[in-house]
């Protein structure tokens, strides 16, 4: 969820979607498959003119709920214009133990030409999913 400057930046998500090879929405996961992780937000209202000089910072981490250590899918950035933005995280075949996994993403924000940060950021915490042995 953004915090909104209302009026000015309405953002809306992030959401995440959990992936099957084929593209399919699967909450459960072969390890010895893989899938992705895909993470969509938007933002609209008068300051959205400013989001071509925003460079985002998504970070997808999976944390078990067993006692397994966490699973840090990837980190990336974007800097696009458009408002609307998605990236996705591939999951590699075996290399995610099974298990069940709470998703958590994070979006951060820095202004390009000046480095500095902004006051745009936001999480989705969940779903959980499961990741089993195999078919």
């Amino acid at each position: 969820m953004f915090d909104d400057i209302p009026g000015f930046l309405d953002g809306t998500g992030p959401t995440t979607t959990v992936l099957d090879p084929d593209g399919t929405p699967n909450n459960i996961l072969d390890a010895d498959v893989g899938g992705a992780i895909q993470v969509d937000w938007t933002f609209t209202g008068s300051l959205s003119a400013i989001l071509g000089d925003v460079q985002f910072t998504v970070t997808v981490v999976a944390d078990p709920v067993s006692t397994n250590p966490k699973f840090v899918l990837g980190t990336t950035t974007i800097t696009d214009a458009s408002g609307v933005y998605s990236v996705t995280f591939p999951i590699l075949p075996a290399t995610i133990s099974p298990d069940a996994y709470r998703l958590t993403a994070v979006i951060t924000s820095i202004e390009v030409s000046s480095g500095g940060s902004l006051h745009i950021a936001g999480f989705v915490d969940g779903p959980i999913i499961q990741v089993r042995p195999g078919p």
